[in-house]
């Protein structure tokens, strides 16, 4: 079996600048050697982000993200390490077969996800027979051409003797994976279909893989629900995707913001209107899971959600949750129909997209909704309003906005500005108090064997003559981690003659727990001078460490051994050692 080589991705290393790919995601400006960017990996309001052209590095000091080009495309992305070194090869002009890269993958569920496409394929098809004109003529009407139909997989379930099931049983799957993935239910000793008489929406993941279906009535039925969605199996798990994820990624990247709506109809709506930056909850309640996803767009999210008290109340606690993910948070609350597929229907896309425009900040939304049900005429629920306010404003960051929204509210209700900022000042000070406590609980202290051992593994990657040197005056490390780094530097350096932290870095890419530690080393080290000298002062000085460890090792055991010749025997060993040391 075909697959690229370690020699092949380090050659696209070697030829790609990371200046130059980095700078094709973001706007960098050189300060002195280096170059200096906002980091997209956490909430960075300043330039954090660092990235050596020299060293062919980047590091957010603020984060400590660190890295060389394909991690940071790997991040960026949100792809897998093979997919972004064919994106980085792609974008310095290298040919590579996309073969080498699907090979080198480990692929899993895929009888599963062949289960899922042939009963997209089947769906499709029903919907071309003569039974599903009443649906076609259906989904025409709602304004989704042929076009859509194709491009969102959209099919049809059927109700007679040509079912689902009996095409997957010919094809010899088995009826157990059948039922895993949710495509067939069970009554007894009868197998049928999961979905019938209804139009089919296919669900996929994050990679574009088909992951269940969603099947809504189109007849007018009555006495039965809307929708119908696929159980949750070991494909489908709705709180873990987010619909038309895969699709709208780029679109994202080129509109800097990304629109989340309720239902899948909703982005479909969108979609075909041209608004393409657009995923679907599926529901009203953003999980953790799918706010990760939306944290790897790097872009704002604005909230469209229904306009129902509902869909208020879910974007109140889904813009919170964001919020805190530290995510840039924006609302639009829309007018005169349910959800935005109504509302295009009714009012037309443009007047959906001027919508878009000047959509209203998430603080902005909360200080107006935090009204709600209030007589402000009233002065405890005036009090308890401006309370609530202030803690928002002692929440922000954005002085402009703290300094604009204490005006407003002194102005409005005829309340003292000084009175308010010292309040905003108060509440301030109590939360960076528990900034702190909660950094000073959190930050992990290493002693001075540790931060020796990881300058000299920052050496060692740094060129072969630090490699002879450590192999020559320690040659061991007491601690599992950097003995098991230490060892794989040697078999690289052994192997190809050469070494360089980047390169390491690749090297060490399916081994997570080493890859996750050399980078906070070359993270700490990035900066450094790097000589022999220094190296021989961090070597004594673990060597020292190291000695003196064992000594006190040796003195726990000769504290606890009765036998007089073992104990003159331990004896010998401290006093070797003490005189080594």
């Amino acid at each position: 079996m075909a697959v690229i080589t370690n020699e092949e991705i380090n050659n696209i290393r070697s030829k790609a600048n990371i200046v130059d790919i980095i700078g094709s995601y973001l706007p960098l400006t050189q300060r002195g050697r280096n170059y200096l960017c906002v980091c997209p990996f956490h909430d960075d309001h300043s330039p954090s982000m660092s990235v050596s052209e020299e060293k062919q590095i980047y590091k957010c000091f603020a984060c400590g993200n660190t890295g060389n080009v394909f991690t940071f495309v790997e991040k960026y992305e949100d792809v897998s390490f093979l997919d972004a070194v064919m994106i980085v090869a792609e974008k310095c002009g290298i040919s590579i077969d996309k073969s080498l890269i699907k090979n080198n993958k480990v692929v899993s569920n895929k009888e599963e996800f062949e289960i899922m496409n042939l009963a997209e394929k089947f769906y499709q098809n029903n919907l071309k027979t003569e039974f599903g004109t009443t649906a076609l003529d259906y989904l025409n009407k709602r304004g989704i051409s042929e076009e859509f139909i194709k491009e969102f997989g959209i099919g049809l379930s059927l109700d007679n003797s040509n079912t689902l099931y009996n095409l997957l049983l010919k094809k010899k799957y088995n009826v157990g994976k059948l039922l895993d993935v949710g495509i067939i239910n069970q009554s007894d000793d009868r197998y049928y279909d999961m979905f019938t008489r209804r139009i089919t929406f296919p669900l996929w993941d994050k990679d574009g893989n088909i992951v269940g279906f969603s099947a809504r009535i189109y007849r007018g039925e009555k006495d039965t629900s809307k929708y119908v969605n696929s159980r949750e199996s070991k494909l489908f798990k709705k709180g873990e995707t987010l619909y038309n994820y895969h699709r709208a990624r780029d679109f994202v990247k080129l509109e800097k913001s990304v629109i989340v709506v309720e239902g899948f109809m909703d982005a479909i709506r969108l979609f075909v209107g041209g608004v393409k930056n657009v995923v679907a909850l599926q529901g009203t309640a953003l999980t953790k899971e799918q706010i990760g996803l939306l944290k790897k767009l790097h872009s704002k999210v604005i909230l469209c959600l229904d306009n129902d008290s509902a869909g208020e109340n879910a974007t109140l606690s889904n813009g919170e949750a964001m919020i805190k993910e530290g995510l840039e948070v924006y609302v639009i609350r829309l007018s005169g129909q349910k959800d935005p597929d109504e509302y295009v229907l009714a009012n037309g896309i443009e007047a959906f997209k001027n919508n878009l425009v000047n959509p209203m900040t998430y603080f902005d939304f909360k200080v107006n909704y935090l009204k709600k049900n209030r007589d402000l005429s009233n002065t405890n629920d005036l009090a308890m309003y401006v309370n609530q306010v202030l803690e928002e404003v002692a929440n922000s960051k954005d002085d402009i906005l703290i300094e604009l929204t204490l005006k407003k509210i002194s102005e409005e209700y005829n309340l003292s500005l000084e009175v308010l900022k010292e309040k905003v000042k108060g509440l301030k000070k109590v939360n960076s108090q528990d900034i702190k406590a909660v950094k000073k609980v959190n930050k992990l202290k290493k002693d001075a064997y540790m931060l020796s051992s990881d300058k000299i593994i920052y050496f060692m990657l740094n060129g072969g003559e630090y490699i002879d040197e450590y192999q020559k005056k320690l040659g061991f490390f007491d601690d599992a981690m950097h003995r098991e780094i230490a060892n794989e530097i040697i078999y690289y350096y052994q192997k190809n003659n050469d070494i360089n932290p980047p390169d390491f870095i690749t090297y060490v890419s399916d081994k997570e727990t080493i890859r996750d530690n050399v980078m906070q080393i070359v993270s700490d080290g990035i900066d450094d001078d790097v000589s022999i000298e220094i190296m021989d002062g961090y070597l004594n000085r673990v060597d020292k460490l190291m000695i003196k460890n064992e000594i006190k090792k040796l003195k726990i055991e000769l504290k606890n051994e009765t036998d007089a010749n073992k104990k003159i025997k331990i004896l010998d060993k401290i006093a070797e050692l003490k005189k080594a040391n």
